[in-house]
């Protein structure tokens, strides 16, 4: 394996999304003995948990490791993961995930509000039922009644996903982006293909403007530690709301903050959440002068 390192680090930017793609596509086909058990035994969550562990190991985390072995001597450098990560720069961002909370929802709210001209009927009601079949099988993912069951989720929903995502949508295929069209085009192709890739088209805006922040974050900071840390999050706040009312304790439903009766929420939040990225990009170019 040495002599492989780095060894197509000459190929263009076109060549190495190809490989990335490539890559991913082999992960796909060893892993889809595993995955039909996902359509034999529907019923069983454990098993099912499991098997989107081991799925988001194989397919998102492992490619864009190889990759990176591949195009570069230094993976952990062209990945963004090797740059010292300060406590205020993470605590600063886990702020700004959670001031955004309203403001993801309502955004959420305005793009579940859209509706297809007529002639798109029947596409709009396969995205209706692909919305509302994601949403049952999250909801069964997140149905625990123990810290056990929690912690689990917070692997599987939370960590593994902020991982994998941000190293290959981020750190490996916005830095091949970058290098084919430019840091901004990059960090848009990446939000969009990155919202794409969920399949849930009612929170497709949302989504991509997530995924562009990260892209900055990226960008501004050279750290990939700092968008896995946004990602992360935001993903758990929700895991952890919703076993707390799952459980039986008084919470707020966070899905629902920030719109309708609490829409002044999520105009504040847009507001403060704007400034804080300010805030951060100022940072950053402080840090780098």
């Amino acid at each position: 394996m040495g002599n492989l390192k780095g060894s197509l680090e000459r190929n263009n930017p076109f060549a190495k999304i190809f490989i990335l793609l490539a890559i991913t596509l082999v992960c796909v086909i060893l892993i889809s003995p595993v995955s039909l058990l996902t359509v034999t035994r529907p019923d069983n969550i454990d098993l099912l948990k499991w098997l989107q562990l081991i799925m988001s190991v194989t397919v998102i985390v492992l490619p864009p490791i190889v990759l990176a072995y591949l195009i570069s001597y230094n993976p952990l450098t062209f990945l963004r993961l090797n740059k010292k990560t300060h406590l205020s720069d993470i605590l600063l961002v886990v702020l700004i995930m959670i001031v955004a909370i309203p403001l993801i929802n309502l955004l959420g709210d305005l793009n579940h509000r859209m509706v297809l001209p007529k002639s798109l009927a029947a596409i709009e009601n396969w995205m209706k039922t692909s919305e509302e079949t994601a949403a049952q099988f999250t909801e069964k993912m997140l149905n625990v009644h123990t810290l056990l069951g929690l912690s689990f989720n917070v692997l599987i929903i939370a960590v593994v996903p902020a991982l994998g995502e941000e190293l290959f949508f981020r750190g490996a295929l916005q830095g091949v982006l970058k290098d084919w069209k430019g840091i901004r085009p990059a960090i848009w192709l990446s939000a969009i293909l990155f919202s794409a890739i969920h399949f849930q088209f009612y929170g497709f805006v949302p989504r991509m403007l997530m995924g562009a922040f990260f892209g900055y974050l990226l960008f501004w900071s050279e750290n990939l530690w700092l968008p896995i840390t946004a990602h992360f999050t935001n993903n758990v706040i929700a895991i952890i709301f919703y076993y707390l009312k799952l459980n039986g304790f008084r919470v707020p439903d966070i899905d629902a903050v920030g719109f309708g009766n609490t829409l002044w929420l999520g105009i504040a939040s847009g507001a403060l959440t704007l400034f804080g990225i300010v805030q951060l990009r100022r940072r950053f170019a402080t840090k780098s002068l």
